[in-house]
């Protein structure tokens, strides 16, 4: 029986010696060019990558995918591959992408190379993302700087939704929502600062997925009772275990609210929110104290109840109000 051509078969055969290198390159580009299997799309690209064959028959189909490709998860495998091995080659596509791309993981990839590296070669597309950046912003109504979370977020969504496509217009729907038995607003943002969050994954994912029926959303009487009946009968799926990163970007924040989302850690970056006041970590998955909140020296009000948190140091609780 004929063994089905897969990147695992491809690297086996290559390994025994029944294949070049050059012609498993061959059968991992028709793979790429011609499967209509995601997974073993991105398995190739992935394999070709680790064959270390660099030429331009190479970079031609590639950036091709990059460019025109519709599937967003191969083309995030295609950016990485390019970046790492072809970025001399790849400005001008790297170039049109920015400008382009739908797809917040295609930009992400992107995005942290330039973040990481100071050569020449990424100076040149530096200014295009300082552009991106800008537009994403204003879109939103935010400075430059608290940009980056919200496209970690759109990282976020476009996680367990195919081709997923950025769009930073649906936030101003968070700016008119609001908790209505907390009075807790989703979204605050004054002098293009994000001032308070009241961040839920699963809430802001169906406000995402859901755009047709905000206006009804916007007014029942309690919104975060409806969402979580909701929750209650849908399919589990992929949930946050952490927060991004850039949270810290938001230098101006003074409320933030992380009910229900699974966390197990805080990120680092928290210890920046200096003018946090009041931070709602409940309902989550959180083992230890965060020993970040010791640097948070404004903050007057943490909940942190409905967690695995066993001791809270009398240090730290003396001169703030503790919900547990």
């Amino acid at each position: 029986m004929k063994e089905t051509l897969t990147p695992r078969s491809i690297r086996k055969n290559l390994s025994n010696g029944d294949l070049s290198k050059e012609n498993a390159a061959d059968l991992l580009i028709s793979l790429i060019e011609t499967s209509d299997n995601t997974k073993i799309r991105v398995e190739s690209i992935k394999t070709l990558e680790e064959f270390n064959i660099q030429n331009q028959k190479i970079f031609k189909i590639l950036e091709n995918c990059l460019i025109s490709d519709e599937d967003a998860a191969v083309r995030v495998s295609v950016a990485n591959f390019i970046i790492h091995n072809f970025l001399d080659d790849a400005l001008p596509a790297l170039r049109w992408v920015i400008q382009h791309e739908k797809s917040p993981l295609v930009l992400k990839i992107i995005f942290e190379y330039i973040k990481d590296h100071e050569i020449p070669q990424v100076n040149v597309i530096k200014k295009d993302f300082l552009d991106w950046k800008e537009r994403f912003s204003s879109k939103i109504g935010v400075v430059p700087q608290e940009a980056i979370f919200f496209l970690d977020l759109e990282v976020l969504f476009a996680r367990e939704k195919k081709n997923y496509e950025i769009n930073a217009f649906s936030y101003t729907h968070f700016r008119n929502l609001s908790d209505i038995k907390n009075e807790e607003p989703w979204l605050v943002i004054n002098d293009k600062h994000v001032e308070i969050l009241n961040f839920n994954y699963f809430k802001w994912k169906f406000i995402k997925d859901n755009p047709d029926i905000i206006d009804s959303l916007s007014k029942l009487q309690d919104l975060d009772i409806y969402l979580c009946s909701i929750k209650r009968y849908s399919p589990s799926g992929v949930v946050m275990s952490s927060i991004p990163e850039s949270i810290g970007s938001l230098s101006e924040l003074k409320k933030l609210i992380l009910r229900r989302n699974s966390l197990k850690k805080l990120p680092t970056t928290m210890k920046n929110l200096v003018l946090l006041k009041e931070l709602d970590l409940s309902y989550n998955k959180l083992e230890e104290f965060p020993e970040i909140l010791y640097s948070l020296d404004g903050l007057e009000k943490v909940n942190i109840k409905h967690n695995k948190v066993q001791n809270i140091p009398t240090s730290f609780s003396k001169n703030i109000e503790i919900i547990r």
